[in-house]
């Protein structure tokens, strides 16, 4: 898969700046279930991974947990800090610009719970999405919680627009990853599932998986297969094949050949 770049963030910041209701004003379905299961297991302190327009954020303070919303869209997160000061929400609100690929700017166990809709499902490689469940079950308490949605393998999408790679593909110039049950299990090391079940969202509407997880403070959470810093083969020969596409000085022949050549040495499939 590509190396996720800037576009995507800056195409979600734009979206949220031209439409301030982006996925409406009431909380999602799944915010609601989650609401539930926090009370239930007495979580007060939420971290909230991609806020958004704060749709969820907002009502979970309203409900009377404190939250956490991190997002990498600076639009969305002053118009989110807006509307909490107006609804008298600020002292339970704390906005932070974040980007998922990076670590959590919190000590180990800060929070009761981790609750994320739709954020694991974005421009993230399979190895990113499990240093960011690694990240969550570091910042949780012992046993606490995370709750996350994303978009399944039984949408309609999956599996249309262009494949970048993994499960993902850019569908309406959104770039959406896909998960099967079995891709949920395999992430879930260093949690016990307690609950994968299927939702249904939005006007298309979008086919999802919603997924209960209890941190395992007895066991360490799945890593990453590269190391950070360290190269990666795929983006070297991402690079190779985009100089040599570029190249007006090579015909098409030989910019086959050499596609091929590189194709081999870097291990990659034909």
């Amino acid at each position: 898969m590509r190396r996720p770049t800037t576009a995507q963030q800056r195409h979600w910041s734009e979206s949220y700046a031209a439409t301030p209701g982006f996925f409406g004003e009431e909380p999602s379905a799944f915010a609601r279930c989650a609401l539930d299961r926090f009370r239930r297991e007495q979580a007060t302190t939420v971290l909230e991974l991609g806020s958004g327009q704060g749709r969820d954020t907002l009502w979970f303070a309203a409900q009377g947990l404190r939250v956490t919303a991190l997002d990498y869209s600076a639009p969305a997160l002053a118009g989110l800090t807006e509307e909490a000061r107006r609804r008298g929400l600020g002292d339970r609100i704390a906005a932070r610009l974040h980007d998922a690929r990076q670590p959590l700017p919190y000590p180990d166990g800060a929070f009761d719970a981790c609750y994320s809709h739709m954020l694991l499902c974005m421009e993230l490689t399979e190895a990113e999405i499990a240093f960011a469940l690694g990240e969550i079950h570091r910042v949780l308490k012992p046993g606490g919680l995370a709750l996350y949605s994303v978009r399944s393998d039984h949408d309609k999408h999956y599996r249309a627009g262009t494949h970048l790679g993994e499960d993902v593909y850019e569908v309406g110039e959104f770039v959406v990853h896909f998960f099967s049950e079995a891709k949920i299990r395999r992430l879930a090391r260093g949690y016990r599932v307690l609950a994968i079940h299927r939702m249904e969202e939005g006007r298309l509407p979008r086919d999802l998986y919603g997924v209960t997880l209890r941190q395992d403070p007895e066991t360490v959470p799945l890593q990453p297969p590269e190391e950070e810093g360290m190269p990666r083969p795929m983006d070297k020969f991402q690079e190779f094949f985009d100089a040599t596409h570029q190249n007006q000085a090579l015909d098409g022949r030989t910019k086959g050949l050499l596609f091929v050549a590189a194709s081999l040495a870097g291990g990659c499939e034909l």
